[in-house]
């Protein structure tokens, strides 16, 4: 996933924002143990909202434990403990951006996305063996994507359809089975946020390299992100707040045990908090910190 499901970090309770930091660091600490060095760099904020999700969702029990990081070496940090559900997050993010550098390179993004992609690539077959209903699914879904982007699709719900797919049928294979109709909705949802969110950010750098982007296909007209968004603002305020206002309702319907008051600040706050970041925002957004 691509770091844009964030919370409000000012809006968090203390509590919260140690329980969203353990399990950041928690993941990234299970990838290391797991895949080494090198893939530990593809931990997000969105697997981490992923991780908290699912965790929830099939009552997986969560311990904590202090300990030191390799980014910090010389003080304890809180993190969750590695359970068997954590590993299948991790053998999912680690494929899923193996096939994020594979679409890079597609997208002629360079040298750097290549090596990247090479230096992964035992880690995904190692992450295939964990969980490889979710390899099928992404392979899958990401051949729709390039099918249709190939084809220079002009339907933004069509498009991204494909990656809202491809979310929602992960979540469910790490659920076992335990996800309803509403988290699966949730998660269509949400993933159909990150490849628009994504998208509309990337605007102008796939405007000046000539690559396929669903607003671009849709609206055409490029002369400047500024003026883009203006002229377009009332068609891309509908698309982006209507998947979000699914999202939330979808949410609304579900039953929480453990990280409720977390999941509700991202969901219902920090979705739209990105929309206005995007937005207002005259260059991609840099990696947020948290």
């Amino acid at each position: 996933m691509f770091g844009y499901v964030t919370p409000i970090k000012n809006e968090l309770r203390q509590q919260d924002f140690v329980l969203y930091r353990a399990f950041y660091c928690g993941i990234c600490a299970a990838i290391g143990k797991n895949y080494g060095s090198l893939p530990r760099f593809t931990t997000t904020y969105d697997i981490t909202f992923l991780s908290l999700l699912v965790h929830d969702v099939a009552d997986q029990e969560v311990t904590f434990s202090q300990r030191r990081c390799v980014g910090n070496p010389f003080s304890k940090k809180v993190m969750i403990d590695g359970n068997g559900l954590l590993d299948r997050l991790c053998a999912a993010n680690v494929i899923l951006s193996y096939y994020k550098l594979c679409d890079d390179v597609i997208d002629g993004e360079g040298g750097f996305k290549r090596v990247a992609r090479a230096a992964m690539r035992k880690s995904y077959k190692k992450a295939v063996l964990v969980l490889p209903d979710a390899d099928v699914i992404m392979k899958k879904r990401y051949s729709e994507l390039r099918e249709l982007e190939k084809a220079g699709e002009k339907s933004i719900d069509r498009v991204s359809h494909c990656f809202a797919s491809l979310l929602m049928e992960v979540a469910a294979v790490l659920t076992n089975g335990k996800a309803d109709d509403n988290m699966l909705s949730l998660c269509y949802n949400i993933g159909k946020f990150v490849y628009l969110i994504d998208a509309l950010d990337d605007v102008s750098e796939d405007a000046k390299k000539g690559n396929y982007n669903p607003f671009l296909a849709a609206y055409g007209g490029f002369t400047s992100r500024k003026k883009f968004y203006e002229d377009n603002a009332q068609e891309i305020g509908f698309i982006l707040n209507s998947t979000v206002n699914r999202a939330i309702e979808s949410f609304n319907m579900m039953n929480f045990t453990q990280s409720y008051t977390l999941l509700k600040n991202i969901v219902h706050k920090g979705l739209r908090e990105k929309v206005n970041e995007v937005l207002k925002s005259d260059k991609k957004l840099v990696d947020p910190k948290l």
